[in-house]
Order: structure tokens, then sequence, then C-alpha cells
């Protein structure tokens, strides 16, 4: 398979990568490298798995990822440190700009809220016998999870809340809902919609205790350095009755022994961690979390972008690569339901690339 290169299995200083990466950097680079050891259970010992570049927004240097010979848990070292990882989040980085500006445009507060009405079909077509059940299964990838709420006012907090897109849908479902978002630009948005919105990341005490129903982080986990201690703060700020619902990358499913370096979830350097489903549920019962569910979700985004990536390798001069990559961030109604049948049978076979998961705080 072309696309499956740049595995390895060797053990090698991570010393030697550092100074390699230096030499990739312009002096001007504002970035600074640390060893670590593994970030789940400590342990210093680790194999290397694979080096690759960052084939997504092309930052200079080739990156390593090791496996953890405790835990078995895959993260990236060495890696940049906290005060210079935001240098490898480029200006158009895709989750930070407005992704449902076109629904928000286009649709009422109320059908927003109701996500079993398809808006944007005129009244004829959707009396078509069969339309809506079919649409609702097909659009539906399990990629968010909202609790229901016993009552309006319940208080939600979303890490990584980017320009406020689900934080609208929170709204409009009657929760009260704030945001932390540590890019400045999408946050000015978020504060724009009348969100309370942090500017900054997750810090200890910045919320009394139990002063949440529910948090929310998507696709947030793998940028953080000290997940542990993120989710134990969420623990903290969470109400015993209340609901963690995050999301990830899955590095035990059949794509990124496909794609290799090539594949779309990887994006080194700024994915500090690969979870699997066993690595991301320990990760939360040593956070202190249990009733802990996973959903493989039914989309197919990661292969799209993984094969985009390649072509824009192969073929660099072919639109394609970029425009499939584009879908990734900006997906069309279209495209999602012509390819949902095939993203809910890799779900079933659960191997899904992204993992919904939901949790409570241990009582």
């Amino acid at each position: 398979m072309i696309w499956h290169d740049g595995w390895y299995n060797t053990s090698c200083p991570s010393c030697c990568i550092v100074e390699e990466l230096c030499r990739h950097m312009d002096e001007s680079t504002p970035t600074h490298w640390e060893n670590t050891a593994c970030p789940l259970c400590d342990v210093e010992d680790a194999t290397v798995l694979q080096r690759a570049p960052d084939r997504l927004y092309r930052c200079p240097g080739e990156f390593q990822l090791v496996r953890c010979r405790g835990c078995r848990h895959v993260y990236l070292n060495p890696r940049p440190t906290s005060d210079s990882i935001a240098y490898f989040y480029p200006d158009d980085y895709g989750p930070h700009h407005l992704q449902e500006s076109k629904a928000a445009g286009e649709a009422s507060s109320e059908e927003l809220a109701n996500e079993r009405s398809p808006w944007y079909l005129s009244e004829i077509v959707r009396k078509i016998p069969g339309l809506r059940r079919s649409y609702y299964w097909l659009k539906d990838s399990q990629a968010e999870y909202i609790p229901n709420l016993d009552q309006p006012g319940g208080r939600a907090l979303e890490i990584g809340c980017g320009d406020g897109g689900f934080l609208e849908r929170l709204r409009t479902q009657g929760w009260e809902a704030q945001g932390i978002e540590p890019a400045e630009k999408p946050a000015r948005v978020a504060q724009s919609r009348g969100f309370e919105i942090h500017v900054g990341t997750l810090q200890p005490n910045l919320f009394p205790a139990a002063s949440f129903d529910a948090v929310f982080a998507w696709m947030v986990v793998e940028h953080l350095h000290d997940p542990c201690a993120v989710l134990s703060e969420v623990h903290r700020i969470l109400k015993p009755s209340g609901w963690l619902a995050l999301s990830v990358p899955n590095f035990a499913c059949w794509e990124p022994r496909v794609f290799g370096t090539y594949w779309y979830a990887l994006q080194l350097p700024t994915h500090l961690h690969q979870f699997t489903p066993r690595t991301i549920r320990m990760l939360l019962e040593q956070s202190g979390f249990d009733q802990i569910r996973l959903i493989h979700q039914r989309n197919v985004f990661n292969i799209l972008g993984s094969i985009g990536l390649w072509l824009e390798s192969a073929v660099p001069r072919l639109a394609l690569g970029r425009r499939m990559i584009q879908f990734t961030d900006y997906p069309t109604m279209w495209g999602e339901l012509t390819l949902a049948p095939c993203a809910k049978l890799l779900a079933w076979m659960r191997q899904a690339g992204r993992l919904t998961v939901i949790a409570k705080p241990t009582s």
C-alpha cells in the first residue's frame, strides 16, 4: 500500500530529535522543545513508533511518536512546550473558523434548537413519505452529545469553544453556556455572539467546585500537555450528577495503519496524544470518572482528509486533494448524506476514526 510509510519500532534518544528539530527551525521561530515521560502513567521508557512531518499545515521539521512500554499510550516526544506550541496553529486552522455560519444565517433559533427539523427542505419535499426518517438516520453522526435538561437553565462549559458554534446550539436548547478558548481571534467571535468566554486554558480554581451540569471538549484532549490535570479539574467543577462529553481521534482503528504518515488525524505536532478506546478510558478513570461510554462516530472525514493529503503530495497540481481536506472542516449536506452509509458501516464494525466519549464523575 503506497500510503503506508514512516512506521518504526526502534529505540532512539529523544535528545537527537530535539537537535534535529532545532536545525529545521528558522532562528526567528519561537519554539522550545521538551522531553516528557508518559503523560498517563509517568513511565519514561518508550519505543519510537513513527516519525512524520506536518503534512496538513507544513510546519518545518519531522516529529516523533513513541509508545509507552508501561501503559502502551502513544504520544509525541519530544514535544513543543506549552508556551511555544501556538506557533504550530496557523491563522487558517480549521476548528477556529466559523463552522455554523451558514446554518445560523439561514435558520431560526427554533429550527437550530430542533435537530429534527430539516429547515433547508421545502414544505412539499418534507412531506415525502419516509424522507424524514431516512434523513435523520443518515445525518446522525453521533459526533456530539447534549444531555437532556430536566429544566431550563442548566450550566454548561465548552473547553476549546472556537467561535461559539456549539455554544449556540446549547443556548437554543435551554442551556446557560460559556466557553474557554486559547486562541484570541475565535474567542472574540464567540464573545460577539453574547457568550462569556475565558481566553486561555482551564486553570485550577478558575471556577467554583460543582458549578456546571455539563462540560464538553470536542477534539481537545489530544492537544493537552497534561490531560490528567485538566480532566481532574473538570471533575472538580462538575456537579456530582453532571456529565462530561468529549471526542478524540481513534488510533486503534484501521486508518493509521493504512494511511501511515498521511493519516489526517495524526496532525503532528499539535496532536500530542493518539488515544485508543483503552487509553482514553484509562485517562478518564485516573481523572475520577466512571460510567464511561464510548461511541464510534458515524463519519469518514479522516478518510477523506487522508486521501486528500496523499493526493497533495503525489499530485501537487491537482486541486482535488485540497478540496477533500477542506471538506473535513466545511462538509456539504449532500456530501455527508452520500457518505453516511459507509460511515455507519465502519461505526458498526467499531472501526470509526473518531470517538465520542461520555462519562460521569465518580460518586
